[in-house]
């Protein structure tokens, strides 16, 4: 009897302990043929893209969580067959995707505010300021999602205020320091890089509103650039939801090259026959200063239908065919294009 009393209170335990912790997750394959051409060089490209993310999520208690993300280091997390995985961030011989934390979240959520840190996400495909906030030379084809794996080391809280909820991010660029040689010299005097994010999302009448301002803060000579701009989202209408994007960027620091930019996106998504379509266009001009100013123009079109093959209490089959243009644009320099055409096949589970 007290053996099974001693099983039933470890079982109790247990249970308890594990209703506190949540595991879910993804695999996906995706098929893509990649077409380039730049004046009369052109390039054609079949290759596969595999992707498998672990998000483990932990209650603790009183509001505090830890969240964590592990997948493949690499572009978007995914593992190419065509050897882009050589390229970043190192050179892996071997071909096969090592795992590491690409979200590493430790915080508190009270009724009115909140605080967090780690390596925190970023969602750069609802808000693109971010990408031309750090990536300046692309600010099109979601680059921050791409190369920064959508997330940085930071520290982020919010809090209520008004009719809407005011976050506030400030994430860790680049660790620099100061040293001297055995001789007394310094070899190294500069400053740490951080970028200063603010946005407030509110309702007005219906429609999502959200402005945002990022500010890097940086030592001499470092690149600090300034963002900022608004997201608006519609209410749905006949089972639609429209969105827009304006955004205006600039860097002022002389030695690292000054530059001005501008942003805008469209986009609509909603259901479509047995699935649900999305779709955006942006157009980005950045203006790089010097003895003559030189302005590269940029377009990009996100076009995808999903459709959901299965779904059932432990997961879902996602099938998703996706039409990706870009283009650059520089007058009397260079002309890019690029189509990315993609079939995804996405099996969630929980």
């Amino acid at each position: 009897m007290k053996k099974l009393m001693t099983l039933l209170m470890v079982l109790t335990f247990t249970g308890s302990l594990l209703a506190q912790i949540s595991i879910s997750g993804s695999a996906q394959v995706r098929p893509r043929l990649d077409l380039k051409s730049q004046g009369k060089f052109e390039q054609s490209d079949m290759y596969y893209m595999y992707r498998a993310r672990l998000n483990v999520s932990a209650k603790i208690g009183d509001g505090w969580y830890a969240k964590i993300r592990l997948a493949h280091y690499n572009y978007a997390e995914y593992a190419f067959t065509n050897g882009l995985e050589f390229d970043f961030p190192d050179k892996n011989i071997s071909r096969n995707p090592y795992v590491a934390f690409t979200q590493l979240v430790l915080g508190v959520n009270k009724e009115n505010w909140g605080l967090k840190g780690g390596i925190l996400p970023q969602n750069g495909i609802s808000n693109p300021m971010l990408d031309i906030q750090y990536y300046p030379y692309k600010m099109v084809d979601i680059p921050w999602t791409i190369y920064g794996l959508g997330s940085r080391f930071g520290i982020g809280g919010w809090f209520k205020a008004g009719p809407g909820k005011l976050n506030i991010n400030m994430t860790k660029d680049a660790n620099n320091l100061f040293k001297k040689d055995a001789a007394g010299t310094t070899v190294s005097d500069a400053h740490d890089t951080y970028t200063i994010g603010l946005d407030y999302a509110m309702k007005v009448a219906g429609f999502g509103v959200q402005p945002a301002l990022y500010y890097t803060y940086a030592d001499k000579n470092i690149a600090a650039p300034m963002t900022y701009g608004v997201n608006l989202t519609t209410p749905k209408m006949a089972g639609f939801t429209f969105g827009a994007t304006a955004a205006m960027t600039s860097q002022t620091v002389k030695a690292a090259g000054e530059y001005s930019g501008t942003f805008f996106r469209i986009k609509a998504g909603g259901k479509v026959g047995p699935g649900a379509i999305a779709a955006w266009y942006d157009i980005a001009k950045r203006t790089d200063k010097g003895a003559s100013d030189v302005d590269t123009d940029y377009s990009y079109l996100w076009l995808m239908y999903k459709y959901t093959a299965f779904s059932g209490e432990h997961g879902s089959v996602l099938l998703a065919p996706r039409w990706r243009m870009y283009t650059r644009s520089t007058k009397g320099v260079d002309d890019y294009n690029r189509h990315k055409i993609e079939f995804l096949v996405i099996v969630k589970f929980k």
